[in-house]
């Protein structure tokens, strides 16, 4: 039942948030069908981990509401160091680790790259008093404020370089094993845990 939950869903979503954000509608129709599924992909990945989780969570704990605070922890947990809140080029010593072994790190790198990676179409005003006027504005052949640069040259940026088309084939596998790790946990807990009282 909840991979049907989980498919329906994030076609939904995607449907209605691919459409309205006009997600690089000047691409060609091949590029764009590309980064409709690659998007929606990385978003079912999301959908699933979470939903996986929490089922992993209701088996392993006695209680539900110990299963909904771990739930908690987790969804904070993975937000905050996916590379969205905290940048992956901010993370050092200790941080860094939870960065790598974070699965919202791996579906919001795909979901930025897929969309984002090749736009050469669209443009981003860098104005002066940016973080990153310096790296993408100082030395172009019009020193203005603000000077204007590709989306893929602002993400690059933005994310220190650490984000890569590259790493999409990468990010879809480990996402996989992630969910096969957390699906095979769930199976065990089920077969091994029992918290009625008899």
């Amino acid at each position: 039942a909840e991979k049907r939950f989980i498919l329906i869903s994030s076609v939904l979503f995607c449907a209605v948030f691919i459409l309205v954000s006009g997600i690089d509608s000047s691409a060609e129709p091949r590029r764009r069908a590309a980064q409709w599924i690659g998007f929606w992909g990385f978003f079912t990945f999301n959908a699933a981990i979470y939903s996986y989780i929490g089922q992993l969570f209701m088996c392993s704990v006695r209680g539900q509401g110990t299963a909904q605070i771990l739930a908690s922890i987790f969804i904070g947990i993975n937000n905050f160091f996916s590379g969205l809140i905290v940048r992956p080029q901010q993370m050092t010593g200790l941080w860094k680790f939870t960065y790598w072994i974070n699965p919202g790190h791996y579906v919001y790198e795909g979901l930025c790259m897929v969309v984002f990676s090749r736009a050469k179409n669209r443009f981003v005003d860098v104005a002066t008093g940016s973080d990153y006027y310096d790296e993408l504005c100082v030395g172009a052949e019009a020193e203005e404020s603000p000077c204007q640069v590709t989306v893929a040259s602002y993400v690059n940026a933005f994310f220190g370089g650490l984000y890569t088309e590259e790493h999409i084939p990468r990010n879809i596998i480990i996402l996989g094993a992630i969910l096969f790790l957390v699906r095979a946990l769930t199976f065990v807990a089920l077969r091994s845990l029992t918290y009625s009282s008899k």
